[in-house]
């Protein structure tokens, strides 16, 4: 599932602004939104509009952005900000409503970097596009207190999957399965780390990477024009399409001889871990912000309000508001 939602939500309480009157705070789950004070009222229906929200450009409900039609976070008056609620709901519209489509909002998808188009090929139906992993914050009690949990450092980069299958190798982005060229990329990637050795000694086991370096516009340390690096941060078994326990991926890996995300922390989980989404990238030796985590437990397990696997992201608040993201 996805976490993109335009909700009508029941407005919780709102606290003043220390820093200006003209400003308000609430809450929606655990994503804190910066109002114009009065503009909604605490127990009133409202919609939230979370980050990577775009908005109709034309629409004068949005003139107030001047054109900025993509929300982001930021920090307003020293405060922490994620996202927009606002006081537009729209007719006949209840508590829960997804109103994605009647205010005309979809979500901002950054183009995959490099290659595109021509250097697809059809996708073989064996390789599933990666788990599109909800917020920590819009599910801040779906982990147990106390359950062994791992924290991974969240990479900016571009998703990739491999799996040797039927005889070949397969390598695709997160949305589109690659044909083989050197200057894609994926392949270029893939080429680098000799995947197609390395996996055909594990046929039918499917690896999810992030491609990182020369890539997006954190580097990570990688100031070689055109160099990438990878780091897998999850394997599963396409037969049974189902993911490997944390401690199997990390001993698939090992085998195979790829580098792992960096372990953040491991062990019982407290909402108190939520610092690590802030600071400096393990990779890198602290080249740039970190983007933030991404905690599962240890032992796979379903979570019935996501409609699959428990596994959750945390951005931090220095990622989301660095200048050029």
């Amino acid at each position: 599932m996805s976490e993109f939602h335009i909700r009508v939500i029941r407005v919780g309480k709102i606290d003043k602004h220390p820093n200006a009157d003209s400003l308000s705070i609430t809450h929606v789950a655990d994503y804190p939104v910066i109002i114009r004070t009065g503009e909604v009222q605490e127990g009133g229906l409202a919609v939230y509009i979370p980050v990577d929200a775009v908005v109709p450009k034309d629409d004068p409900h949005w003139a107030f952005l001047d054109g900025h039609t993509r929300i982001r976070a930021k920090r307003l008056r020293g405060i922490f900000s994620m996202g927009l609620l606002s006081p537009i709901v729209p007719d006949g519209a209840a508590e829960g409503d997804d109103v994605r489509e009647a205010l005309g909002i979809t979500k901002y998808e950054p183009p995959e970097p490099f290659q595109m188009g021509e250097d697809n090929e059809k996708d073989p139906g064996f390789l599933p596009v990666y788990t599109d992993i909800e917020g920590l914050r819009a599910h801040p009690d779906l982990l147990r207190v106390g359950e062994e949990v791992v924290l991974t450092e969240k990479i900016h980069g571009a998703n990739g999957r491999a799996v040797f299958h039927e005889g070949r190798l397969w390598i695709g982005s997160h949305t589109s399965i690659k044909r083989m060229d050197p200057s894609n990329l994926w392949w270029k990637a893939a080429l680098a780390y000799d995947l197609e050795a390395k996996l055909r000694e594990v046929p039918g086991t499917a690896i999810y990477w992030e491609v990182y370096g020369q890539v997006q516009d954190l580097k990570y340390g990688v100031d070689v024009k055109g160099r990438v690096k990878i780091a897998l941060f999850d394997a599963l078994n396409v037969a049974t399409r189902t993911y490997l326990d944390h401690d199997d991926f990390a001993a698939l890996a090992a085998r195979l001889g790829l580098p792992t995300v960096p372990i953040l922390f491991r062990g019982p989980w407290d909402p108190s871990l939520k610092s690590h989404a802030e600071g400096v990238t393990v990779i890198g030796n602290g080249a740039n912000v970190r983007e933030g985590f991404v905690v599962r437990p240890i032992k796979e397990r379903f979570a019935e309000s996501l409609g699959g696997r428990l596994i959750l992201k945390m951005p931090g608040e220095g990622y989301l508001t660095r200048k050029g993201g």
